[in-house]
């Protein structure tokens, strides 16, 4: 006959047993995966990402020339000029005559046409610190005519290769700041929720504090204190993004903690870091994944937003913001200038807005599917 009653040495009632979310979480996450790839939204946001990636893995290779070099007898080049699709004897093709301004300061085009090659060599480059160095490029002008794809800006730089160097930039901020977001927000907001009492009293206070000033104006005051360049504006963004990520776990964690899994857990006897970490942030990762993908377009923003008032980067640096802020300055003979680099900021928030609306609605337990 089997006894069915309570162990009396377990300390622990029948059944109270924490359950194995092995096979759920993997039949949500086959959920999850089924949904994105049905989505138009998510494929469209995952593309314009990997092209941005692509662009920065490959961007020395990419560019045709330098993003810092000056050709002072090509000022304002608008995007295309010079460019023929047939040859000097009729041929099909793509070929470029040189174009250069006069004393007058006015664009002359001449009559030669030289041919653009792809995978041609050129300038020298290095890339990830040393690690790729070669000369070989995309394209190339077969002579000494230069191609501007997307024109050149007041100092005869291409624009092409600036957008391009600059993607590196504006990702690498973008990630930076939204690791400062979860590095510092998550543990804090999850602390703050999962304890209470006290410790939730005094944090969030610090987070009201923190979310009394909008974000820009945050990042604004925190430049101007620690002083201009990418490094600051990485933190100030950072800093900046850190109580929208601890309201957000708090207010995930408060949902979690009083479930019957981590009521089991505790019974058990596991230490209460212990039972954050293995049982309530699991359960809360969805909105952080959710938020990151939107905050790094939010993170993007702003630094363009820092880099067009002066606060960014510097000069000569290829930065999105700040080409666009320079731009501005010639939106009358060459808006091109600032053309480029607002479509280029444009493309990649819209991107991870896309994601960032793909993955709240995949991950959304009340979604039908």
């Amino acid at each position: 006959m089997t006894d069915n009653r309570p162990s009396e040495t377990s300390g622990t009632p029948t059944g109270v047993r924490p359950t194995d979310p092995a096979p759920k979480q993997k039949k949500l996450q086959a959920r999850w995966l089924r949904s994105l790839r049905r989505s138009p939204i998510a494929i469209a946001g995952f593309a314009i990402i990997g092209f941005f990636l692509v662009i920065v893995a490959f961007a020395p290779f990419l560019a045709p020339y330098s993003p810092t070099r000056q050709t002072l007898r090509s000022l304002y080049v608008p995007p295309g000029l010079g460019v023929s699709l047939r040859g000097p004897e009729g041929q099909l093709g793509l070929w470029v005559s040189e174009v250069s301004r006069t004393s007058a300061g006015e664009l002359q085009v001449g009559d030669t046409l030289y041919p653009v090659r792809f995978f041609v060599r050129g300038e020298r480059w290095t890339w990830f610190g040393g690690l790729l160095s070669s000369e070989m490029k995309l394209f190339g002008v077969d002579g000494p005519a230069r191609f501007y794809v997307l024109g050149t800006d007041e100092q005869g730089r291409d624009l092409l290769s600036r957008i391009i160097h600059g993607a590196w930039i504006s990702l690498s901020i973008g990630l930076i700041t939204i690791g400062i977001g979860i590095g510092v927000g998550v543990p804090v907001g999850a602390l703050s929720g999962y304890f209470a009492g006290t410790t939730d009293l005094i944090v969030q206070r610090v987070i009201d504090t923190m979310l009394a000033f909008p974000g820009i104006l945050l990042a604004i005051v925190l430049v101007a204190t620690f002083g201009t360049g990418l490094r600051n504006v990485m933190i100030a963004v950072g800093i900046a993004s850190i109580p929208v990520y601890a309201r957000l776990v708090r207010a995930s964690v408060m949902t979690v903690r009083d479930r019957e899994y981590v009521e089991a857990a505790r019974a058990l006897g596991r230490r209460p870091v212990s039972t954050l970490a293995r049982h309530v942030m699991p359960n809360v990762l969805a909105p952080i994944i959710v938020q990151s993908s939107l905050q790094m377009a939010v993170a993007i923003l702003f630094a363009a937003g820092l880099g067009f008032l002066g606060l960014g980067a510097r000069p000569p640096q290829p930065e999105w913001g700040l080409m666009l802020s320079r731009g501005r300055d010639f939106l009358a003979v060459a808006p091109h200038v600032a053309t480029s680099p607002g479509l280029a900021i444009v493309l990649v928030v819209m991107g991870f807005n896309l994601v960032g609306d793909a993955l709240r609605d995949a991950l959304d337990p009340r979604a039908v599917r």
